[in-house]
């Protein structure tokens, strides 16, 4: 390594880039656990409080919607104080909303109290993503997103899980001894050095920049997909298997099969892109997508329901380390921070995520689930089609934004 690209400091001992790296998997780990921990509760909360499909669609879409209105936030607030603070402030605003989505007794206060949770997410996946980005080694990027992911796919179990005892045993004890989690964790941030922020001469948004690249381009439109499947299977499968029979346990168990198996196979995607590039395991994750939306509208057995469900969620939640190994070196080439990369997916996946609940929801109210889900079958190829072949890894500059920090 030439004397121009010393690693930054969390990088250079591999105890300390460990003890990062879990840091960063619970850091994502509480952002997708409250992502998570609403499917379980929506067939108890829809006749809690007479509310429609729509409405529960809606609900889960305003974790989203919160989190694409603290994207922007989140980023100026990582590039001006530094990944830990806006973590910090991340976590104390679960905290609080954590507590408020436990005692919320009207549809309103609990849309409230979500929305202001996605804004806190948008904040702690952010401030995750630039610690990891900014601290990792690039040829192996790949596979230490694919381990954050796969880590943080423990917060897809421990939601549908607590979600689960939430709805048996009620929201506020459960939603409160959530809240002291994040306080814990809190401490554990403390003890970390934030990673070296760049220059004050480049502390600005360059999406201009990022967004002339057509990698960058195409990124964005294929990342609205998984995020359209899992918001939308985390609604409509739920209702559909409280339809077929199942339990909030049974319900909570699938989800949590699901986040095992992702656990499992996220790193070997992740080093397949470091290895490939990111193309080839997008590629194949989208068409085996395909078939498997396709059929979930039409079993009626709530065991085949189960596991086509765990197998969507696997299947397509494998696409999000390829995807974001793909930004990581488009920001490369563009020579700009790799927050930047944080940021557009900041600016992606919520849109997929509410578009996924609330439109996949509505399209089932008026026009059935095998409407909806033919819907997403279809973006999903198109997602095959706009995918270039053959994009390889781009081999990053000597000297970048942050080279020397």
């Amino acid at each position: 390594m030439s004397a121009n690209r010393q690693p930054p400091q969390g990088q250079r001992d591999g105890g300390e880039m460990r003890a990062l790296l879990a840091l960063i998997s619970a850091l994502m780990f509480l952002e997708l656990f409250f992502f998570a921990v609403l499917s379980p509760l929506l067939p108890g909360l829809k006749q809690e409080l007479a509310i429609s499909t729509s409405q529960a669609g809606i609900l889960v879409a305003a974790y989203a919607l919160g989190a694409l209105a603290g994207a922007i936030p989140a980023t100026l607030l990582a590039v001006r104080a530094g990944a830990r603070t806006t973590a910090l402030g991340s976590l104390a605003v679960f905290g609080v909303m954590s507590i408020a989505f436990g005692v919320a007794k009207s549809y309103d206060a609990l849309l409230a109290a979500r929305f202001i949770q996605g804004v806190a997410g948008a904040g702690c996946w952010t401030a995750a993503m630039v610690w990891l980005l900014e601290t990792a080694p690039v040829e192996r990027r790949g596979e230490l997103l694919g381990y954050a992911f796969g880590v943080s796919e423990a917060g897809a179990i421990a939601g549908p899980a607590i979600g689960g005892v939430a709805a048996s045993a009620g929201r506020g004890w459960v939603f409160g001894s959530v809240a002291a989690v994040s306080i814990v964790l809190a401490f554990a941030t403390t003890r970390f050095a934030s990673p070296p922020q760049p220059p004050r001469s480049e502390r600005r948004l360059q999406l201009r920049t990022i967004l002339s690249s057509s990698t960058v381009r195409n990124a964005m439109w294929i990342a609205i997909l998984p995020a359209i499947v899992l918001a939308a299977v985390s609604v409509l499968a739920p209702l559909r298997q409280h339809q077929l029979g199942a339990g909030a346990t049974e319900i909570a168990l699938t989800f949590a099969a699901a986040a095992l198996v992702g656990i499992v196979v996220r790193p070997f995607f992740g080093r397949w892109s470091d290895r490939t590039g990111p193309g080839t395991p997008i590629r194949v994750a989208l068409i085996a997508s395909v078939p498997i939306v396709l059929v979930i509208p039409w079993v009626n057995s709530r065991w085949a329901l189960a596991l086509l469900v765990i197998g969507a969620l696997t299947v397509t939640g494998l696409m999000w380390a390829p995807l974001m190994v793909m930004l990581s070196d488009a920001c490369s080439a563009a020579g700009v921070s790799q927050i930047m990369a944080v940021t557009v997916m900041d600016l992606t996946w919520p849109p997929g995520n509410a578009l996924g609940s609330s439109g996949g929801a509505a399209i089932a109210q008026a026009a059935g689930e095998r409407v909806a889900y033919a819907v997403i079958g279809a973006g999903l190829l198109a997602g095959v089609l706009a995918l270039p072949r053959g994009a390889a890894r781009v081999p990053p500059p000597l000297t970048t934004p942050q080279a020397g920090a």
